[in-house]
């Protein structure tokens, strides 16, 4: 008979708290933990006992899956305007800022909930007045994320809702989620079934979206990790056709199903390491600045009127191949 369990445990990489769903069931073992203390960082999905996340680097440094709000991967020079005003954040990357406000910091969470088909637990981190997070980012928001187990897959719900009551939200929402290499690199394969590629200078995209046969790469058909070394921005995501990885070694792909407003993906395949990144993105990279250059199709961010709420999803899902 399955059965779906929830656990708690210290990390002790961090010391905070882990939060564990198991399913466990005649035909295998699905499980997820995440770190809601250090920003809801899902640090391990495992299926019959295969890791697939590299939670951690061989360092010790929190990898995982952080999430990316409300501007995701770079801002350039670390502001932007929207309206006439200037924003500003810490530069943390050089002369910019990188991924978001609210990757490292705790977000609340309520009792989870078990049934006999899935487990899932709802997350959920506020801006309002008085928190860092509302003096860098002035807009009454609630972001929402609830992770739900079963069997053999994950799924990422989030809800954005705008609660401010005269002003509009601009926003970008994203997962960064460091894959572990199964094998060699020649035993991965990822496909990217994008439109177009970004043009971007010192990782910084200009705005202009280039055909993929002119890209740095075209993952459009599955492509090994085997002498793949980029961090690009790839435009024209869509439902219909996922980002896949193909594990040959062990005989599996992960699918990265994802909702329409997913319409960007950057990927992330540094040499030398034991991870690589598909990260699946609302918008573009600085896409508040790309935005205010007239660039809304290409940057892709989202203005929420003030009391609108939106719903988004990604999905992890492991077949046979």
């Amino acid at each position: 008979m399955a059965e779906f369990t929830y656990s708690t445990t210290q990390d002790p990489h961090t010391g905070s708290e882990i939060i564990r769903l198991n399913h466990q069931s005649l035909e295998g073992q699905t499980s997820l933990s995440f770190l809601p203390e250090v920003g809801c960082n899902l640090i391990s999905f495992q299926v019959d006992g295969q890791e697939y996340l590299c939670g951690f680097s061989p360092q010790g440094r929190l990898l995982g899956t952080p999430i990316l709000y409300p501007t995701p991967n770079r801002v350039k020079n670390a502001r932007f305007v929207f309206q006439g005003k200037t924003y500003h954040f810490p530069a943390n990357d050089g002369p910019h800022f990188i991924h978001g406000l609210v990757r490292n910091i705790p977000w609340e969470w309520d009792t989870p909930s078990l049934s006999e088909e899935q487990a899932s637990i709802t997350c959920h981190i506020a801006f309002t007045p008085g928190t860092e997070l509302f003096h860098l980012f002035p807009f009454h928001n609630v972001l929402e994320l609830t992770y739900t187990l079963r069997p053999r897959a994950i799924r990422l719900e989030f809800t954005i809702h705008n609660t401010d009551t005269w002003q509009p939200l601009p926003f970008g929402l994203a997962i960064h989620p460091y894959f572990n290499i199964i094998g060699s690199r020649a035993d991965v394969r990822i496909q990217v079934p994008a439109k177009k590629w970004m043009e971007a200078i010192k990782l910084i995209p200009t705005g202009r979206l280039v055909d993929l046969t002119d890209a740095p790469a075209d993952l459009r058909k599955p492509t090994s990790l085997d002498g793949l070394d980029v961090d690009d921005v790839f435009w024209g995501m869509t439902p219909e056709h996922p980002q896949v990885i193909f594990y040959d070694a062990i005989g599996k792909k992960l699918s990265l199903r994802a909702s329409e407003i997913f319409t960007h993906s950057v990927v992330y395949t540094p040499q030398g390491k034991p991870f690589f990144c598909l990260e699946n993105q609302s918008c573009s990279t600085d896409a508040h600045n790309l935005y205010a250059r007239g660039l809304g199709r290409e940057s892709h961010l989202i203005i929420l009127e003030p009391g609108a709420k939106l719903s988004a999803w990604v999905e992890f899902l492991v077949q046979d191949l």
